[in-house]
């Protein structure tokens, strides 16, 4: 009985050896940068991976190397083996766990990069982690080299879940973030290009880019003002799901939409003889309108789309140097009472400053 309770104990000693000899994502992204792999004998995509997995060993990598060939009828991983372009994945299936992708590029100083992206999915949600080496066939080494996509962080850091999709070239050279926003149904993807020795930002490509622009230039009847070169995200009504908003390099032309459920609405907009104002939830355009004459145009926004519409009409009497407010709700005429009643629901005013970032969509 002794013996057996000897053996018993020492086959789960080894099942916990086992259960523990693969590192967690968690431990990879933090110790990553600061060990350097040597002993790498070539820069074949496979030998690549196999020196990486033996310091950083991961369930993912060991089963695609195990039986390095594609094979998509696989129980537990769909694996990708491409040598030729020096490419690997290895998928894990059902809606939890963790995937892997590698490729390898030619660098123009003699050198290989080196990829390595691991994306662990909770649900439908991806959060990936991207590492880089220099491969120096000389010294057979693999040095740890962080850039910008190693520390990419999404536009919408606010988010409540990060929603991002790393996709490593098996065919071409660049890279493409996706960060997708799970109220728009839709993503944002940053293209990376490659350099000759890096993949670097080239630019951002936003969906439904091209029915936004369509918008704003019926709205000003003006195709050549909506030369839009960033964006930026910013959640108006606090639901965790932001509005996009546009801007012309010179910030002269601007325009926020919200996105909701695949479809993209115009909230606001300005050309160069308007502004934005902004109270919670409420977005205003205001400005001139000819001699004497000064409009203000509100949106109410809830759950990110547009409930209510206000506008203040405001005109100046030269002879009497007074100015008379004309107010609508909804298209609809209202009294001045009722106007300046809901002016001041708005609250106190608020300051807003984007941070922009570039925009470079595809034609």
């Amino acid at each position: 009985m002794k013996k057996l309770f000897s053996l018993f104990v020492l086959s789960l000693s080894l099942m916990a050896a086992s259960a523990q000899r693969y590192v967690t994502l968690d431990q990879l992204s933090d110790g990553w940068a600061q060990k350097n792999l040597t002993g790498v004998k070539d820069g074949n995509i496979l030998t690549l991976l196999t020196a990486f997995n033996k310091v950083w060993p991961t369930t993912p990598a060991t089963e695609l190397l195990k039986r390095p060939i594609t094979n998509n009828d696989g129980d537990s991983y769909d694996i990708v083996v491409d040598r030729p372009n020096g490419y690997v994945s290895a998928q894990e299936l059902g809606d939890d766990g963790e995937d892997i992708a590698a490729c390898v590029w030619k660098r123009s100083n003699g050198h290989k990069l080196f990829a390595v992206v691991y994306t662990r999915y909770h649900g439908l949600f991806p959060h990936p982690i991207a590492l880089f080496y220099d491969y120096d066939a000389t010294k057979q080494t693999l040095t740890p080299e962080p850039n910008g996509l190693s520390r990419f962080k999404p536009a919408y850091t606010d988010a409540t879940v990060d929603a991002v999709h790393i996709q490593l070239p098996q065919h071409g050279k660049d890279v493409v973030v996706q960060e997708y926003l799970m109220g728009w149904h839709a993503s944002i993807e940053h293209t990376y290009k490659w350099d000759g020795m890096k993949p670097h930002f080239s630019h951002v490509n936003v969906a439904h880019i091209d029915k936004m622009r369509s918008l704003y230039d019926v709205r000003f009847d003006n195709g050549e003002v909506s030369k839009f070169t960033k964006f930026a995200l910013y959640d108006f009504d606090e639901d965790d799901n932001p509005e996009l908003w546009l801007s012309s390099e010179n910030e002269e032309y601007q325009a926020i939409f919200s996105v909701v459920d695949g479809d993209a609405q115009m909230l606001s907009a300005t050309y160069y003889k308007t502004h934005f104002m902004f109270h919670p939830s409420v977005i205003g355009a205001a400005g001139g309108c000819g001699t004497g004459c000064f409009s203000a145009e509100y949106v109410l926004i809830e759950k990110s789309k547009s409930k209510h519409s206000f506008v203040d009409f405001q005109e100046y009497n030269y002879e009497t140097d007074e100015v008379s407010h004309s107010y609508s709700f909804d298209d609809k005429d209202i009294s001045t009472q009722e106007g300046e009643r809901i002016i001041d629901t708005f609250g106190e005013p608020q300051e807003v400053t984007p941070q922009f970032q570039p925009l470079f969509a595809a034609e």
